[in-house]
């Protein structure tokens, strides 16, 4: 048979691995290929992204002003609370002045006084008889 006829066997093919080259992976272990030590893809936990100093300063500034302004926010609340608790003791106490004045006005325009001060001024209590109201048709 002749040479150009035959199949080359693969793994006789010469590519650009010698067999010298074979040999020197068998020996040290590396076949030649760049491995990637600390990458993100050959790491199999949990990684966190490289972040750059004015990205980390950014980012601290920005919390900071969140937190004054929300700070300011709670102060805030905490005035208009106490702000509130003061005008409902202010409205209680006006309250209780309101109705202890409705309970001195009631009693003056009440039946007792009324019948009191009538009695002062001279009339005469008629008697249960003398409510009573007919109308005649």
């Amino acid at each position: 048979m002749k040479k150009d006829k035959v199949k080359q066997n693969r793994r006789t093919k010469k590519n650009k691995n010698s067999s010298r080259d074979s040999n020197r992976i068998l020996i040290n272990g590396n076949n030649g290929q760049k491995k990637n030590y600390g990458s993100a893809k050959s790491k199999k936990g949990l990684s966190l992204p490289k972040l750059k100093p004015w990205k980390v300063i950014v980012g601290a500034i920005i919390l900071g002003a969140l937190g004054i302004i929300y700070l300011n926010h709670v102060f805030a609340t905490q005035e208009l609370l106490r702000e509130v608790n003061q005008l409902e003791a202010e409205y209680n106490r006006v309250q209780r002045m309101h109705t202890d004045y409705k309970l001195i006005y009631d009693r003056m325009i009440g039946p007792a006084e009324i019948y009191e001060n009538a009695q002062n001024a001279g009339f005469i209590n008629g008697g249960p008889a003398e409510k009573v109201i007919e109308v005649k048709k």
